[in-house]
């Protein structure tokens, strides 16, 4: 079981799920996550372009289950941090996604999972990943593999166009394979999203 930020979110079955996103200012856009019979699963909302820079990943009833930060005006890579809920504390990160190359047309993620005792001066960035995405030239789709095994975990297929690419409205496929934790593969998914979009 890839249980990451919860376990009720690891189904024994796959899951699909469709995303849309739509943007609602300059600064800030949204993204909705429903099941095959359009059932709202999740929000995220925040934007990339605004001062605090963060995204809130929320279930239907608008309890935050995370939050993803980007630190990449620092870094130069573009590096994020998944909190539980709304925290900034070590102890509640969830887990880190980094670029692995300064400069790569595609959007590439090493994902790491904090140690089992981390500490104060713990920069996860540094652990060997447990996770990796791999992308495509053009648009947001990727794989979510288990590097050591090289196991295909999930897959997301972006609706890409040119106008939806232009107007930030715009949707995605995804598919969980079975005892894969959806909830982690969709803020994989804005966080690759948004690493495509600020390019």
């Amino acid at each position: 079981m890839v249980s990451v930020v919860g376990e009720m979110f690891c189904n024994p079955y796959t899951t699909e799920l469709v995303v849309r996103r739509r943007r609602e200012s300059l600064k800030r856009d949204r993204y909705d996550v429903f099941d095959l019979s359009d059932n709202l699963i999740f929000t995220v909302d925040g934007g990339i372009w605004n001062i605090r820079r963060k995204r809130v990943l929320r279930d239907a009833t608008g309890t935050p289950l995370l939050s993803m930060r980007t630190k990449g005006l620092v870094t130069m890579r573009y590096k994020w941090e998944v909190y539980k809920g709304e925290s900034t504390e070590v102890e509640d990160i969830l887990f880190s996604a980094r670029e692995p190359n300064l400069f790569s047309f595609k959007t590439l993620l090493d994902v790491s999972l904090p140690p089992q005792q981390p500490s104060i001066t713990t920069d996860i960035s540094s652990v060997e990943p447990g996770f990796r995405t791999s992308g495509r030239y053009i648009g947001s789709s990727f794989k979510l593999f288990e590097p050591i095994h090289n196991t295909l975990l999930a897959e997301v297929v972006h609706d890409f166009s040119w106008r939806g690419l232009i107007t930030g409205n715009y949707s995605f496929k995804v598919r969980v394979n079975p005892y894969v934790d959806f909830a982690f593969v969709v803020a994989l998914l804005v966080i690759v999203d948004d690493t495509s979009n600020l390019r």
